[in-house]
C-alpha cells in the first residue's frame, strides 16, 4: 500500500474491498450502486451546466 492508498483510506475515501464480492452476489446493491454513481454524474453535470450559465 503506497502512500496515497493510506491517505485516501485515511479519509474514508477508498472503496471497500469487499463491496465488489456483495455486489456479485446481489442483484439490488448492483443495482442500487449504479443507480447512486448515475444519479451523482448526473447531480455533477448539472452543477456543471448551472455554473456556465452565469
Amino acid at each position: 500500500m503506497g502512500l496515497f492508498d493510506t491517505f485516501l483510506s485515511a479519509l474514508g475515501l477508498l472503496p471497500i474491498s469487499g463491496l465488489g464480492e456483495s455486489m456479485k452476489r446481489s442483484k439490488t446493491l448492483s443495482l442500487m450502486v449504479l443507480l447512486g454513481i448515475a444519479l451523482f454524474g448526473c447531480f455533477i453535470l448539472f452543477l456543471v451546466y448551472m455554473a456556465g450559465k452565469h
